[in-house]
């Protein structure tokens, strides 16, 4: 082992990034793949592929790298950014993308989830409640495993909405994340509709069941994996998925009204 080596064997994620930024050492990138490995399985962690025939966790997580390595690339310590906050909104992007290019993601998932939409507005209007999985199948003319195949898919399509890559000014493509306003440049008429949009999710956040309010914040409060998330309720993982999607539906049912 040579004395570079025993060096930089101590440092953390952080200390190797900016180390590797410095000197370009090729010999480090192996190292900072390790380091950066649990959060690579953390964000794959967030999703269910158990419906796929065509992709699973070994391929997003191969997808994860490639997003890693591509935000090493691109990172520079001037910005002030701590890699980890830079490189993960990168790793979810190319996640996102590896589930859209198998068909996971895209127009006629939109489509299909569209029409799961209106079908429960449109039976809750008529029963005045929340209608069965049974009543929307009925009325959708679809099987319970389509069902749950596209509330799976309903979960992902809202909560990657913001990772949708677009083309940048130089014909580079971006994320559409990094190109919302900053807080301080929002508009007054901007705030508005924020302020508003975030009073009416918190009304309809509070109407729910205290075991979907939980859910709903180990998810996207705590950030957990939903194998997290079902070990601190007692579930399987399929079951939270189940979960999750059921509600999110339900809450942007609701928004819409």
């Amino acid at each position: 082992m040579d004395l570079y080596t025993k060096n930089t064997r101590a440092m953390d994620g952080e200390t190797l990034v900016q180390e590797y930024v410095r000197t370009g050492n090729q010999r480090l990138k192996d190292r900072i793949v390790m380091s950066y490995a649990p959060l690579v399985k953390h964000i794959v962690g967030r999703f269910n592929v158990s419906y796929s025939t065509t992709i699973d966790r070994d391929d997003l997580y191969q997808a994860g790298v490639f997003g890693l390595l591509k935000a090493l690339d691109r990172f520079q310590l001037e910005s002030g950014t701590p890699f980890k906050a830079f490189a993960y909104k990168r790793i979810y992007g190319e996640v996102v993308d590896a589930l859209r290019k198998e068909g996971m993601l895209g127009r006629d998932k939109y489509e299909q989830i569209k029409n799961l939409e209106n079908s429960i507005k449109r039976l809750t209007a008529r029963l005045g409640t929340e209608p069965s999985i049974d009543e929307v199948c009925e009325d959708l003319q679809i099987s319970e495993k389509e069902y749950f195949q596209l509330i799976s898919t309903a979960q992902m399509v809202y909560t990657t909405s913001l990772n949708t890559k677009i083309s940048g000014d130089e014909g580079e493509f971006i994320y559409k994340i990094d190109t919302l306003k900053d807080d301080e440049q929002i508009s007054p008429e901007d705030e508005l509709i924020k302020k508003d949009l975030k009073e009416n999710l918190k009304k309809v956040i509070e109407e729910l069941p205290d075991r979907e309010k939980l859910i709903m914040a180990l998810y996207f409060y705590e950030e957990l994996t939903l194998a997290d998330i079902g070990r601190v309720v007692n579930l399987t993982e399929a079951r939270i998925s189940q979960i999750l999607s059921k509600t999110l539906l339900k809450v942007k049912t609701k928004l819409q009204k």
